[in-house]
């Protein structure tokens, strides 16, 4: 805390401070003014919970002062300190709002209490302005909370809600009920990485910016409003009210926005108006099926893709990977690298004469090829043949959002192994085509290795030991090598006796010792440099391997060197 004592003689404020034991009230700092003219400008910059002043100083004196410091700063409290008992004097303070107003010469224990008192006060005000902060924050933290909370359950369960909420009319500041709606859609697992790497482990505040960025943009406008649809993890919604033609343009002006603050770009998907809230659901599954269908392969500069452009053109079914199954098969089988790429180049050739590539088309085959992959490792017992291909279902099926079909796309905007974007945003296609090569040659070494499920254990426990210090998943270590985890947890077990988890905490365990005999390594650093954060933690796991805490391991082995 702070204090400020206001008085034209110098002995006055020397004693004031002599007098006080500012320690016991938490006041820290203590400042001194010659006048009124000198007390404004120390408090406007220092804001002291405290202030002394005398009432007749020269330039601005004691009352017009205190009248000041009510109007511009009332959070201080006032004590005045004057040797005039004048009757308009006190009551000028008193209506200030003035604690205690004491006469010179000072008597040290009124002083002291009016500091008390003051403080008390002020303490007391600060509690009620805490509280009344914290209420102005969380309201404005559950306002968005509950739109998005009310505009998710609209989609994720049609019918639910009769209407427009008062509530929520009120807050987008809407006169009446919008009858008419219609949505856009954009994906963060579509976006730009880079957009990700700005909120490291922080979803809730990357979505709060993006959706803050957006309704600057459509509340100014009364267009519409964006919120995260709680339905979809990694999904961004737009709805424009009514029949919003203009709606392409203010999405470009929503991704300017976006590129100026965070250097991201996203692609939108844009569905047809729809009644709200009974049908608001069509326009959701337009606009996202609109993104899913977008060409890829376009070379236009039209982020935006309504539903209109892309309803019914579901693109090449599995990319034609049906035609050149058995090429690839052999090809992979023959352990020929240059053959491989061979046949490889001619199924892209093939998908870049389409002229049409789509996120839909892109997750079909995937799930296709994860099956026919698994054959070819024998991970399969589907026979010599691969399934047939589910076939495309009509697209009034897929919009009423039937199980059978929406399922592995929902689950696709947000797959393990996700597709390869450039850093501006956009389907990064000769990353993919190289992703798919790399895939495919990992496969062809398996399978042409004699005894190609040891090799590949032995590899993956190779690179467990030259990265067991980091952070690594079976997760990582999947798509590191292509394959399952399910697969390699199988066959590592059955390969090195032990589970992948357990093979990492042994090495770490196995160099943990030989760092004990470093006296002069702390079994913090020990613990940091063998992959754990938490020395605690780390002490608990070495115990467990070895019977005995690490300090103890190194008295025993290394005479407590």
């Amino acid at each position: 805390m702070k204090a400020l004592i206001v008085d034209d003689e110098k002995h006055v404020r020397e004693a004031i401070k002599l007098l006080v034991d500012w320690n016991s009230y938490g006041i820290e700092d203590i400042y001194e003014a010659r006048d009124g003219i000198e007390a404004t400008e120390l408090i406007g910059r220092l804001q002291p919970e405290l202030v002394f002043t005398d009432m007749m100083m020269p330039g601005m004196d004691g009352s017009t002062l205190l009248s000041w410091v009510a109007s511009h700063h009332p959070g201080s409290k006032t004590i005045v300190i004057s040797g005039h008992d004048d009757f308009q004097l006190v009551r000028g303070a008193v209506k200030s709002g003035s604690v205690d107003y004491i006469l010179k010469p000072i008597d040290p224990e009124q002083l002291n209490g009016a500091i008390a008192k003051a403080i008390e006060a002020w303490r007391a005000e600060e509690r009620e302005r805490a509280m009344s902060r914290a209420v102005h924050i969380e309201l404005n933290q559950l306002k968005p909370v509950y739109l998005e909370q009310y505009f998710s359950s609209v989609l994720s369960e049609p019918g639910a809600q009769g209407g427009w909420p008062p509530a929520v009319l009120r807050e987008l500041r809407l006169a009446a009920p919008v009858p008419l709606v219609r949505a856009a859609v954009a994906s963060l697992s579509l976006s730009a990485p880079g957009i990700r790497e700005k909120f490291p482990g922080d979803q809730e505040l990357m979505f709060f910016a993006l959706t803050n960025i957006c309704n600057e943009i459509l509340l100014e406008r009364e267009a519409g409003y964006a919120f995260r649809y709680w339905g979809k993890e990694q999904e961004l919604v737009l709805l424009f009210w009514g029949e919003c033609a203009g709606a392409p343009s203010l999405i470009g002006d929503i991704r300017e926005a976006i590129m100026l603050a965070m250097k991201a770009s996203f692609d939108f998907g844009l569905g047809q108006p729809a009644a709200f809230p009974s049908d608001a659901l069509n326009s959701y599954r337009q606009a996202r099926l609109a993104l899913l269908r977008r060409n890829v392969l376009s070379r236009s500069s039209d982020h935006v893709v309504s539903f209109d452009d892309t309803g019914n053109k579901r693109g090449a079914t599995l990319l034609s990977f049906h035609d050149h199954e058995e090429q690839l098969r052999f090809a992979v089988q023959s352990g020929n690298s240059d053959q491989l790429r061979r046949a490889l180049d001619a199924w892209f050739a093939v998908i870049e004469g389409s002229g049409h590539l789509s996120f839909e088309g892109l997750l079909d085959w995937r799930e296709h090829f994860e099956r026919t992959k698994a054959i070819w490792l024998g991970e399969s017992d589907g026979g010599d043949t691969v399934p047939a291909a589910k076939p495309a279902t009509s697209e009034e099926k897929l919009l009423q959002g039937k199980e059978d079909e929406t399922k592995s796309r929902d689950n696709g905007l947000s797959t393990t192994r996700p597709l390869p974007l450039h850093p501006s945003g956009g389907f990064h296609y000769e990353a993919w085509k190289e992703a798919v090569t790399e895939e495919m040659e990992t496969i062809s070494k398996l399978l042409s290795s004699a005894d190609k499920e040891k090799g590949i254990i032995h590899e993956i426990a190779l690179f467990l030991e030259q990265h067991a210090h980091e952070d690594i998943t079976l997760q990582d270590v999947a798509s590191r090598f292509f394959l399952s985890r399910e697969y390699i947890s199988r066959k590592f077990k059955q390969e090195m006796n032990e589970n992948v988890s357990d093979y990492i905490a042994g090495i770490r365990m196995k160099r943990a010792k030989e760092l004990l005999g470093n006296a002069s390594l702390r079994i913090s650093q020990i613990a940091e440099q063998v992959g754990f954060q938490d020395e605690k933690y780390f002490s608990k796991v070495f115990k467990k391997w070895t019977g005995c805490t690490p300090g103890d391991y190194r008295k025993q082995h290394y005479g407590g060197r």
